[in-house]
């Protein structure tokens, strides 16, 4: 129980859902916090792997920073020193940043963090699929229905990914379609450093290679859901990877099967991913950024946000309008001048148009170097 102006209030209970970098950091700051009873659920036993570069950027570093979790996750990763990067007209540029990136594969990531919630107090209940989001006949949510049963809650975290079945968001959704696969021998120009290929098919995104520990690479492309050549999705890249990485891959192992997950990009924070008692953060509010497709780092610090501002509220009336409004405006403020950035990125890099006025007004490097702000690099050598 806490006091609040002297009366009495029992401790909050609060279910997330999905156990993915948003809601590991969200249910680890709550149960720090020991202010509330967090229960942290997801359809997934833990370690499983997850479709995605594993790419850490400096922005995401120094949220794991905050979260007091890097130098747990030091042991694990591979330093990403610089990139090669390749633009639609064939131009490459070399960015090796004063920071780099680290990358942890997910497998590994969003274990520890579950862990870490675990030992700070979170109850996890893995292996139970979220099926609903209960609400009263107010239409407040109250609770969460699973394939266990229902669970009760005075408030419900949405950090359940894209696209999320619990969604209240009207607006039309963004799109965009991933599929990769991991190598083991594959011979990159540097073993520290990534590869991202901007090709005229990709329609404004991209294909990458990026290193991993032990001797791993995972290779992917992402493209507009409603790109011409998304539909032949498969097709499209095994072309990219024997154009690009033919010679690469002459002697590499497969490792399992090609993957593909889908990602919401957005340059908005709207009204709907706060309610009195449920909070949306990371893809399932749709925090991703529209350039890089990056969302880890976003996720880590909506969760982290979404855990801050819910503190403390008492759970017989909900969150107030009061603090709704200052998680929306938290959340924008952190990440809409990067999703701006990062809209004005792919436009560039869609338009073939555009491109050609850039680069007679910008050396491709010099832009390079400055778009690197994105991901949280300060500057580059």
């Amino acid at each position: 129980m806490v006091t609040v102006n002297t009366v009495e209030v029992r401790r909050a209970k609060i279910v997330v859902v999905g156990a993915g970098p948003a809601g590991g950091a969200c249910s680890l700051v709550l149960a720090r916090s020991r202010r509330a009873e967090v229960v942290l659920v997801d359809k997934s036993r833990y370690p499983r792997v997850k479709v995605c570069g594993s790419g850490l950027s400096p922005h995401a570093l120094r949220v794991l920073e905050q979260l007091e979790l890097r130098g747990m996750l030091a042991p694990e990763h591979l330093h990403m020193a610089g990139i090669t990067a390749r633009g639609p007209s064939g131009r490459q540029v070399h960015l090796r940043g004063a920071k780099g990136a680290w990358v942890v594969p997910r497998v590994v990531l969003d274990h520890a963090i579950v862990r870490a919630a675990r030992t700070a107090g979170a109850e996890l209940r893995e292996g139970t699929k979220v099926t609903a989001l209960l609400r009263d006949g107010a239409g407040q949510a109250c609770g969460v229905g699973t394939s266990q049963g229902e669970i009760e809650a005075d408030l419900v975290i949405c950090a359940n990914g894209s696209p999320s079945r619990f969604e209240v968001d009207p607006t039309p959704r963004r799109g965009i379609r991933t599929i990769m696969g991991w190598w083991r021998g594959v011979r990159l120009p540097a073993p520290d450093e990534g590869v991202m290929i901007w090709d005229a098919r990709l329609e404004g995104y991209y294909a990458w290679a990026f290193p991993e520990p032990r001797g791993v690479v995972n290779i992917g492309l992402t493209i507009p859901d409603d790109g011409a050549h998304a539909k032949r999705l498969r097709v499209l890249f095994r072309e990219l990877l024997d154009e690009y990485f033919g010679a690469a891959l002459t002697h590499a192992e497969p490792i399992g099967k090609w993957m593909g997950h889908p990602a919401t990009v957005t340059t908005r924070v709207g009204r709907a991913i706060a309610e009195p008692r449920a909070v949306w953060c990371g893809e399932a509010a749709r925090l991703v950024c529209p350039g890089t497709v990056e969302g880890i780092g976003f996720a880590l610090q909506s969760g982290m946000l979404a855990a801050q501002h819910v503190l403390g509220f008492d759970p017989r009336t909900g969150l107030s309008a009061i603090r709704r409004a200052r998680y929306r405006s938290s959340v924008a403020r952190h990440m809409l001048p990067r999703f701006w950035a990062g809209e004005a990125l792919h436009r560039l890099m869609r338009s073939g148009r555009a491109r050609t006025l850039a680069a007679g007004v910008f050396d491709p490097q010099w832009l390079s170097e400055h778009a690197a702000w994105l991901v949280g690099e300060s500057r580059a050598r």
